[in-house]
């Protein structure tokens, strides 16, 4: 598929001017092999997209930087606007034509998994550093409804995404919620995907799930509870908040793991690095205090539901 690269490269072949194009951070998108030979060299900023990046070339081509910055803004405006647009007709369930989805993204066509990232910094340049995390032709990105959509095959979605929210916490300092799913779509059901997986996020927070990343193909349960009337959450609440908020963090940190454990005491033990005596000792406590024994299937059903009503109303 013709690319930004290849263009680059042409540009370069073409105009006989050897040059360097990278980012703002100094990753480099495109180095002619001799462009940085000699030390004489001019720095020219252009912009792509929304974001900067530096022209690097010898002081004899100087006089020509301003028509090589002419050339790649506008290439690359053109094709990431031509490609986004695509996907976006796509995403928003529009018509498309098979066509134009296979010319610019041939992989959707072959099954691909999906994920949804969510920031509370910029996110051109959470886009950004996604993009230079991933160059291949077989992925694509873009800004979609305010949160950033990511395409591809991945082996491991759920490593993929851990890599991904680290890489944008260390560059940016700001909260990051990603939502992915192992599920392999076809391009139909891309629409639906994507609504399951922001819906994920938006449940994420409004039960305060740890970790901020979401498998939105396993958040059933959530979603019932998401989704019960505001009446019956208010019985649960009122039932349960005074019970809750005379819990402190480490008897919340125990419910939460035990739940998560599948209410199995030697994996939360492990998992809350205590002894199994210990764990057995907090569970009883909460029995004591609410009534409610989670060791046994129902209760724990109970208890979780309101568990996840009380924080979603902190």
């Amino acid at each position: 598929m013709y690319n930004f690269q290849t263009f680059l490269q042409e540009l370069s072949l073409n105009s006989s001017i050897p040059f360097m194009l990278t980012w703002m951070d100094g990753k480099v998108i495109y180095e002619k092999e001799d462009s940085s030979s000699d030390k004489d060299l001019v720095e020219t900023i252009i912009e792509l997209g929304r974001q900067k990046a530096t022209l690097i070339v010898d002081k004899r081509y100087e006089m020509c930087t301003p028509l090589l910055k002419y050339y790649i803004e506008n290439k690359y405006s053109e094709l990431f606007s031509i490609r986004d647009q695509v996907l976006s007709d796509v995403l928003e369930g529009k018509p498309f034509l098979e066509e134009r989805v296979e010319r610019h993204f041939p992989f959707l066509l072959k099954g691909f998994n999906l994920m949804v990232i969510s920031v509370e910094g910029s996110k051109y340049e959470a886009l950004n550093i996604i993009r230079q995390m991933y160059t291949e032709d077989d992925i694509a990105s873009l800004i979609f409804e305010e949160t950033i959509v990511l395409i591809g095959d991945f082996e491991d979605t759920k490593e993929h995404a851990e890599s991904i929210r680290e890489a944008i916490i260390s560059n940016l300092y700001c909260r990051c919620y990603i939502s992915y799913s192992d599920i392999k779509y076809e391009l139909k059901d891309i629409l639906e995907g994507y609504k399951s997986a922001k819906d994920s996020i938006i449940i994420g927070k409004r039960f305060g799930i740890k970790d901020e990343i979401y498998d939105f193909s396993n958040m059933d349960f959530e979603k019932i509870v998401y989704n019960i009337s505001d009446s019956l959450k208010y019985e649960f609440i009122k039932r349960f908040k005074g019970k809750f908020e005379n819990f402190d963090n480490e008897m919340l940190n125990t419910v939460e793991q035990f739940i998560k454990s599948d209410l199995n005491i030697s994996d939360a033990a492990k998992k809350l690095y205590i002894h199994r005596n210990t764990l057995i000792y907090r569970l009883d406590k909460i029995y004591k205090d609410t009534g409610y024994d989670i060791r046994s299937f129902k209760d724990a059903t109970i208890f979780r539901i309101a568990f996840l009503m009380w924080k979603e109303e902190l």
